[in-house]
């Protein structure tokens, strides 16, 4: 029997204890709940819509402004090589043009213009692949130029 009053009397001590504790963590729960509440708001919104929002309207913009399909299928590509042919082509208007002894302008009204164009489209080319790349690079598009 002197042990069972000495277990009541130890556990009748330890309820101011308990209650102190009991207080403590409701005061943290109340303190934090807020708090807890909020993150767990924007976690929850991430997690389970803002993320996909966020990608869906990545997709939509690179699908609206598909630069690698632009690059692989359109014909900035070919600028150097066409220029080319166009340089040999007003070369030959050139020569041709003095052998009759005519101003090649008077063969074609925009030759002047046309040869400053492609002369110009080496520069210009480099240009469109620098930009390429610079986009390329910020909004992490794959490199199809090459």
């Amino acid at each position: 029997m002197n042990t069972n009053k000495t277990v009541l009397s130890i556990v009748d001590k330890l309820k101011p204890a308990k209650q102190a504790v009991k207080l403590s963590a409701l005061s943290d729960i109340e303190d934090n709940l807020d708090r807890f509440e909020y993150a767990e708001s924007d976690a929850s919104w991430l997690a389970y819509e803002w993320g996909d929002m966020i990608m869906d309207e990545y997709n939509d913009f690179k699908m609206r402004n598909n630069l690698d399909d632009f690059v692989v299928n359109g014909n900035v590509r070919d600028l150097n090589e066409v220029a080319e042919i166009m340089r040999n082509a007003l070369n030959d208007l050139e020569v041709k043009s003095e052998e009759l002894g005519i101003d090649p302008s008077d063969v074609y009204a925009d030759y002047e213009e046309l040869k400053q164009r492609v002369d110009n489209a080496e520069a210009l080319e480099k240009d469109a692949k620098d930009k390429y790349y610079e986009v390329q690079q910020y909004a992490g598009y794959a490199n199809f130029w090459n």
